[in-house]
């Protein structure tokens, strides 16, 4: 943070100082150009004068002042009143006087000031510019925030030094008496600092903290060290000291082959296990690591890894604060909320076609739950090959699924399907889409259910051949008006497909549906291959909409439904298709300059109650925001019941402050789940937040959690505060 802002200041400075060309006044390969109102030679003391409006050109660098004086015999080059000097690709300098050798060698400037790059902003009283190339700075200062120029008020930060000393032997930049100034008052100060010279890029030094205040850990300092290896390679140290818990420490290790690269974080501590009551058990190692790795084997195939791991309690993660969700160590495959996973695989994909082929193992964080009850993927292979057909025949597009799953403790699953889907969109006479389509697959299954005690109650094994045709036919009509445009757009799916024999596989990978607008018009509506919709259905639909002439404004409806003409039920209870005739799905939008809403819902088709609302709003108003969402999934055979609400607003209250506040409510439970309410600061150089946040949420023995949280970017410096 501190670090880089620092960093640039040193950076203007010998940037005004090394740019005077003065060799090109007796440059021999090259061309100087000087343009100023009055030349004089003085002859009685050998120096030549420009004075005026003066402007010296070279090698595309430019320097403007009042006066400008050449002494030939001293070698020596100076620029007074209102120096300017402009360097291609560098940021514009100032100074109220310039002297340099005609080597450019040494020298200095007084009354220097830059305009740099990200707007930053910087001025030094004095600028010395040593033979070895070092610089120093006397009573220099940086900012990259707006300076009145008549005073009137301060920047919001400013960073002062009173000497500042470039060092090209270590290739460091050292600091003497700095303060961070707040408004002009003085908020942090350090006799001595040092950090890397911002010409070498990457280098080893401290980051800036992380701070944080929770019922769980107490006071937290958490302060990295950044290690650069080597260009390719980096490792950050970063220990955090807690009132509340004993020390942690963590590792955070990256690095870049030219194929591909490596990342890797690891924490660990040795401590109790602790909740809202207090520490319990015996002290123990307690940690996780992530780690994620990507190579490219050729310009089709890649493969990589991923690793996500605990140990010492599955709810090592929730207590220490760290993302459950191993947030920036993904890899291929995703794990379910609450769920780790750790992988390998290779995948490859051309024009027309994809292929991976993957082993995983997940880990639930819960500490009430077995994980040899979780199965083992290896081998899962997936492949798709789509295939124009010729003569505009359709496309055709083929597949292979491949799944082994085993457990130590429950069932065993083997699956493999191959399978074809053919289809050709036409447009027919009076503007009639029609999709013909066709589907066809085949599976062998290989399946032996146990009981937990491992205790075997059934088997599955054997193989069946499936297909399905139909149509999608939609008919839109446009009236265009002078004020308002009307599509409506009526559409129907008809669908066959074979039959299943008596014996069927258990459905393992279909336990989840939700029936929808987008559900409910594909061929095949199953997400996994165990279950199969046989029998024949139609779908229809009709979808409306009304948009303002030439602006944004409009307004979105859409009802359907699906109906079994024949067939078993096969879906399960409470997905929405589990009957005959499904519910209506009835989905709604609209934007009206500062307002947007939007909605989803399934109706029971009998008694036309919901068995599933999602809604949205959001308003813009003035200087206040208000978003929300509602959730009602608590109608007839649904899986889990969960009505909740989520509000989140925010009020400008001046041009720089506001207040936001977040909510999450559980409607059944009647409570909380998470709160976030606080206040943000932003200008053009900084942001500040600072909020108080609590999540309700009740896993195993770890209860509510409440923490005080901030926040504060200085830009171009950085930041600091909670993670």
């Amino acid at each position: 943070m501190v670090r880089r802002a620092l960093l640039s200041l040193g950076c203007a400075l010998a940037f005004a100082i090394i740019s005077v060309p003065a060799q090109a006044l007796q440059d021999e390969d090259g061309r100087a150009y000087l343009e100023a109102n009055e030349l004089v030679e003085d002859r009685a003391r050998g120096v030549y004068i420009a004075r005026g409006q003066v402007v010296m050109y070279s090698d595309g660098r430019t320097v403007r002042a009042d006066e400008i004086h050449y002494d030939p015999a001293l070698g020596r080059i100076t620029a007074r009143g209102s120096v300017e000097i402009h360097e291609p690709g560098q940021p514009g300098q100032t100074a109220e006087y310039v002297e340099l050798d005609d080597e450019l060698r040494e020298g200095f400037a007084r009354g220097f000031a830059a305009l740099l790059e990200n707007n930053g902003r910087t001025a030094a009283a004095l600028a010395l510019r040593r033979a070895d190339g070092g610089v120093e700075l006397s009573d220099a200062y940086y900012t990259a925030c707006e300076l009145c120029e008549d005073g009137s008020r301060q920047p919001t930060w400013r960073l002062r030094a009173d000497q500042v000393i470039q060092d090209t032997g270590s290739q460091m930049i050292r600091y003497r008496n700095v303060r961070l100034d707040v408004r002009g008052v003085p908020v942090f100060y350090a006799p001595v600092f040092a950090h890397a010279d911002p010409s070498v890029g990457r280098k080893s030094g401290f980051m800036g903290p992380d701070i944080d205040i929770s019922n769980r850990l107490g006071f937290t300092w958490r302060q990295p060290y950044f290690w650069a290896i080597s260009p390719h390679q980096d490792l950050t140290i970063a220990p955090r000291v807690m009132t509340e818990a004993n020390p942690l420490l963590e590792l955070t290790w990256r690095k870049r082959f030219w194929s591909g690269y490596v990342r890797a974080q690891t924490a660990a501590t040795w401590e109790r296990e602790f909740d809202r009551d207090g520490k319990f058990g015996d002290a123990g190692l307690r940690g996780h690591m992530f780690a994620t790795g990507e190579f490219d084997i050729n310009r089709f195939w890649r493969w990589g890894f991923g690793v996500q791991a605990v140990t010492g309690g599955d709810l090592f993660l929730r207590r220490y604060g760290y993302s459950e969700d191993a947030e920036g160590f993904e890899s291929l495959f995703t794990a379910p909320r609450r769920d780790l996973i750790s992988q390998i695989w290779t995948a490859g994909r051309g024009q027309a076609w994809y292929a991976d082929a993957a082993a995983y193992q997940f880990n639930r964080l819960s500490d009430t739950f077995d994980d040899k009850r979780l199965p083992v993927a290896a081998p899962q292979l997936r492949g798709h090959y789509q295939l124009a057909l010729p003569a505009n025949t359709g496309v055709a597009e083929f597949s292979f699924n491949a799944l082994s799953l085993t457990r130590e403790l429950g069932d065993d699953y083997h699956r493999a399907s191959a399978g074809v889907e053919w289809s050709r969109p036409v447009i027919l006479p009076g503007g009639l889409r029609a999709e013909p389509f066709a589907v066809g697959r085949a599976d062998i299954f290989d399946i032996t259910e146990r009981t937990n005690a491992g205790v075997e109650t059934g088997r599955f094994d054997g193989s069946r051949a499936l297909g399905a045709a139909g149509a999608d036919v939609s008919w839109p009509f446009l009236r265009p008006g002078d004020r308002v445009d009307v599509i409506l757009a009526p559409r129907l799916s008809a669908v066959a497909a074979t039959g299943v024999d008596a014996t069927i596989p258990p459905n393992f990978d279909s336990q989840t549906i939700d029936l929808d607008r987008s559900f409910m018009f594909a061929p095949v509506r199953s997400p996994g291959f165990d279950l199969w919709e046989d029998g024949a259905r139609a779908d229809i639909g009709l979808s409306a909409e009304f948009s303002e002439a030439g602006g944004s404004r409009g307004v979105e409806l859409f009802a359907g439904r699906s109906i079994r003409l024949s067939g078993d039920e096969r879906f399960p209870q409470g997905s929405g298709v589990s009957e005959d005739r499904s519910d209506w799905v009835a989905e709604g939008r609209l934007d009206y300059d500062w307002l947007r809403l939007g909605a989803r819902a399934r109706l029971d088709g009998d008694t036309w109650s919901a068995n599933r609302v999602d809604a949205n709003a959001a308003v813009q108003l003035w200087r206040a925001s208000l978003s929300a969402r509602y959730t009602d999934v608590s109608g007839a055979g649904a899986a889990r019941n969960l009505r909740e609400i989520s509000v989140s607003t925010q009020l400008e209250l001046t041009d720089r402050w506001s207040g936001f506040y977040r909510h999450l409510h559980d409607l059944d439970a009647g409570e909380s789940r998470r709160i976030q309410t606080g206040f943000l600061y932003r200008d053009e150089c900084t942001i500040l937040r600072v909020y108080y946040q609590r999540e309700n949420e009740r896993v195993s023995r770890l209860g509510p959690s409440e923490s005080l949280k901030f926040e504060i970017v200085l830009f171009t410096l950085g930041g600091a505060g909670s993670r």
